[in-house]
Order: C-alpha cells, then structure tokens, then sequence
C-alpha cells in the first residue's frame, strides 16, 4: 500500500503550526499570529531588506491574491504591519511591520529557528539533503 503523503505532510504542517501556537502562549502573546500571519511575519523578517508586496507573499505562499488581501487587512487592523504607497506603482503597496509588532514578533524569528532545530534532532545531514530533495522532486511534479 502506498503511503499517504498528502496526510503525512499536512500533518507535520498541523504539529508546527501547533508547536508555534506554544511557544507564543509561552512567551504571554496575547493574540498569537495565525499560522498563516506567521508564515507571512516570517516572510518580512527574512526579506527585511527587500520592498515586499501582496504579490511576493502570493507567489511565496502559493496562495490567492483574495486570501492574501483578507489577512492582509486583518494585520493591519490589528496594527501588525503597514502598507505604504510604492512612488514607481501606485497600485502595489510595500508591507512592513510596525514598531509595535516588529518588537513584538522578533520572537517569532527565534520560535522559527527553535523549531527548526527541534524538527532537525536526530536527522543526519545526508536524511536531510535526501528529504529535501524529495520535497523538491515533489514540488516539480504538481
């Protein structure tokens, strides 16, 4: 029988997902970032340097341009991030973090990398570079 690398997957998504939950009630944030606000958080924190827009996170995340705008407006409601006017395009908006959050979701960056390792324990760098090959191969094919 074949495994199931659909649930298999999902369900490593779920555990971290979960995992980052912990760590942010841990830490006593009162409104922990969904999964999907944390993998945008992290997304910023990475690419800090960088004009990011919606299309970025879109492409990034391999999500709608509607689902991006929904959580988009949430964060920026909850005053986690701002657009700014882009003087070359009036219509593309930079997304960065506010003072605020980015103090508040640094963090992230370190549950990011905790987890990371905690993920890694045990894993030998050629089952690394073997499974990260796989998801490669995996991500060519859809």
């Amino acid at each position: 029988m074949k495994p199931n690398i659909i649930n298999e997957i999902k369900t490593l998504e779920v555990k971290i997902g979960k995992r980052l939950f912990q760590e942010a009630k841990l830490q006593e944030i009162k409104r922990p970032p969904s999964p999907l606000q944390a993998k945008i958080l992290k997304y910023i924190l990475d690419h800090k340097e960088e004009v990011v827009c919606g299309k970025d996170l879109e492409n990034y995340l391999h999500v709608s341009k509607a689902t991006i705008s929904e959580v988009l407006m949430a964060m920026e409601k909850s005053a986690i991030i701002k657009r700014i006017s882009i003087p070359d395009d009036a219509r593309a908006k930079r997304i960065v973090l506010t003072d605020t959050s980015l103090e508040r979701f640094q963090e992230l960056e370190k549950n990011f990398q905790s987890i990371n390792e905690e993920l890694l324990h045990g894993v030998s760098k050629k089952e690394l570079e073997c499974f990260l090959n796989v998801l490669q191969k995996m991500k060519n094919n859809i």
